[in-house]
């Protein structure tokens, strides 16, 4: 059974928009789960569970008598504060649309446990975007008495909200926020988008995986800081893998790379800057000494290249071209498939990037607080998941909590990046 209040408005007919204050009633218990996975790619054993069982899933630990095992606050950036509540514009939903569609998501995911016969009680709250609401929030019994904090999403909210909360053992998601946990130093943080450090090391393995002897590494410097933010980083890691022995070189411009490259050995080019103008100039010279040359060229990118929108004629193809990755969505996957029904059915749109991400933040961490109640944190790094979009793979720092490992590598080919491992 689930009890909404004042949940939602439809608007022009297919979007909705949630009011501005958000008390979700999710009632149900799920059954125990071993292997966490999307529903679909592995069906959990079932298990009826008798009203003492029930009891004893969620009963308090000594100590901490205010919290509810069954409750999730969710922190979301909606600014309804702004918006009009009796006639919201499109201004207001497009400020709102991040934060719903992770809503929206997350109470998919949280309605599929329900079915499975979860049992939770959801709180929203609007954090407006704005410290000084942030830090009031931290205050609240909603906060106070939840087992887990799924929120708030941007750098300055997190760090505003995590030095009032005071939230001692229970948990705080950083949901979308790339920053480097060390940034705020809270141990109850756990940060679910792998940040940049995170991605250099997976990519300075891989390149040094792909790396022989006659092989030469040539960082392509732009002045952009995204260049400078991985490709500095991605020497240091360097240097620390094959005892040292990985021949890195530095180019700043077409001829620097013309006099670099050799015939002798793979020429494996790493271009990170994500400014499509600085870029497309460089994949041209590439195609040249590839086609003309006969120089063999593979490039890897920032992972930012995923959301370029490259085509064929830029030629990445011919490369190789590898990014790393901390999630990616598989359209035709049969429970991508299925949870893109169900949430058409629902909300009368497509999801999108943030809706996955909150399906799978709810599906996750639900399925935790379920299967082990008071003793859910200590069950993080054991746990590992493959959903919808996010793969979870904790390492844990007890300065700054819980930091998701799990990096893929992507190859582009077919008008797209896919995933090699």
């Amino acid at each position: 059974m689930i009890l909404v209040q004042n949940l939602r408005r439809l608007l022009n007919g297919s979007k909705c928009l949630i009011g501005l204050s958000v008390l979700v009633w999710l009632v149900a218990c799920t059954p125990k789960v071993r292997v966490l996975r999307a529903p679909g790619s592995k069906e959990p054993t079932q298990k009826t569970e008798t009203p003492t069982e029930k009891e004893d899933a969620v009963a308090k630990p000594a100590g901490k008598e205010a919290v509810d095992f069954n409750q999730i606050a969710l922190l979301l950036p909606f600014e309804l504060n702004k918006a009009n509540q009796h006639a919201p514009s499109a201004v207001d939903i497009k400020r709102s649309a991040l934060a719903l569609d992770f809503y929206q998501g997350f109470k998919v995911g949280l309605d599929v446990l329900s079915a499975e016969g979860a049992n939770f009680k959801l709180n929203v709250l609007d954090t407006r975007d704005d410290a000084g609401e942030n830090a009031r929030i931290a205050k609240l019994e909603e906060v106070r008495e939840a087992a887990l904090v799924v929120g708030p999403v941007y750098p300055k909210e997190i760090q505003v909200f995590g030095f009032n909360a005071q939230l001692d053992q229970t948990l705080q998601i950083s949901p979308l926020a790339a920053s480097m946990p060390s940034e705020f130093n809270f141990s109850n943080l756990v940060t679910m988008t792998a940040p940049l450090p995170v991605h250099v090391r997976a990519l300075a393995t891989h390149i040094a995986g792909q790396y022989k002897q006659g092989d030469v590494v040539i960082f392509y410097q732009t002045p952009d800081e995204a260049s400078k933010q991985l490709l500095t980083p991605l020497r240091t890691e360097l240097r620390k893998l094959k005892n040292g022995h990985i021949q890195v070189v530095e180019v700043e411009d077409e001829d620097g790379l013309g006099s670099r490259v050799h015939l002798g050995g793979k020429n494996l080019i790493v271009l990170a800057t994500t400014n499509k103008y600085e870029i497309s100039p460089i994949l041209a010279q590439l195609q040249r000494l590839q086609e003309e040359l006969s120089y063999d060229i593979q490039l890897f990118g920032h992972p930012s290249w995923s959301k370029l929108g490259f085509d064929a004629d830029d030629g990445l193809a011919a490369f190789d071209t590898r990014i790393t990755t901390s999630y990616y969505i598989d359209k035709n996957a049969a429970d991508v498939r299925r949870f893109d029904q169900q949430y058409r059915n629902e909300f009368g749109i497509a999801p999108t990037e943030f809706a996955y991400k909150g399906y799978d933040a709810a599906y996750y961490f639900g399925s935790l607080l379920v299967k082990y109640g008071p003793d859910y944190r200590s069950h993080l790094e054991e746990t590992a998941y493959r959903g919808l979009h996010n793969t979870f793979k904790w390492e844990y720092n007890a300065a700054w909590g819980y930091v998701n490992n799990a990096i893929s590598i992507l190859q582009y080919g077919s008008g797209g990046f896919r995933p090699i491992n």
